[in-house]
């Protein structure tokens, strides 16, 4: 049986535990690596946070040929390497991710305005208890809700508000990969929930129509985070579309 290299790439203001509980659900045979962005856990950032130097990193840690699952910031990462470090890349899956976070008069798939700001301050105030309530929206219509929390919350919480939180995010609204989408030639999966109001499932129609070898899967009643949420089923999504 191939052995199969997941990458998961974390989002905005979290760290690579975020996935600890959804690593526990894959296949047995499969190899999965869940680094830290630059300035997020216990990984240093010298200097600004880009999606560049991001993705520089994170491809000096990868194996070849693996598949790589980007979360909402994380995806512009995975986004960068299938572009720039495309023997890195055999298969690109984004979850909850986009292009470009904010819209333009060519672009009315993005966000008027981006509601993170006012997370910021939150975070830096009480980071375990806001990073706590941030999840449990996450988690509205789970039934392992209490469980998942256990499981993630704990290491996610540990390292305190990120070092580039602010860094991050300005990258995150300062980015757009919209030029880029044609020249993505790996296969792409895109995920989202239903009810996700911070990218919304019209940036994923957005990026199927503008990938070139993509497929999209909605999840009617998950909001950000499918992969906490409804765990189970974006493994089986992720699984069938791998193998």
């Amino acid at each position: 049986m191939m052995k199969q290299h997941l990458v998961l790439i974390h989002g905005w203001g979290v760290n690579r535990h975020i996935f600890d509980d959804f690593r526990r659900r894959l296949p047995e045979h499969w190899h999965s690596f869940a680094p830290n962005l630059l300035g997020h856990g216990d990984e240093p950032c010298v200097g600004d946070f880009t999606v560049a130097r991001a993705a520089e990193r994170i491809a000096s840690q990868i194996a070849p040929q693996s598949v790589v699952l980007g979360w909402s910031l994380g995806g512009l990462v995975a986004l960068h390497l299938a572009a720039h470090y495309a023997d890195k890349v055999r298969g690109l899956i984004l979850c909850s991710s986009f292009a470009k976070l904010l819209a333009e008069p060519d672009y009315p798939a993005g966000l008027t305005q981006s509601a993170l700001h006012k997370m910021i301050p939150l975070f830096e105030q009480d980071y375990r208890k806001f990073m706590r309530q941030f999840l449990e929206l996450q988690l509205l219509h789970s039934p392992y809700r209490d469980e998942i929390l256990h499981n993630v919350l704990p290491d996610v919480a540990k390292w305190g508000a990120p070092q580039a939180l602010r860094g991050a995010l300005a990258a995150v609204e300062q980015a757009d990969f919209r030029a880029q989408l044609g020249q993505i030639r790996q296969p792409s999966l895109l995920i989202y929930g239903g009810k996700d109001a911070i990218t919304p499932p019209c940036m994923g129609d957005y990026l199927q129509q503008h990938l070139p070898h993509a497929q999209i899967h909605k999840i009617d009643k998950a909001a950000h985070a499918p992969f906490l949420s409804h765990a189970d089923e974006v493994v089986a999504i992720v699984q069938n579309w791998i193998e």
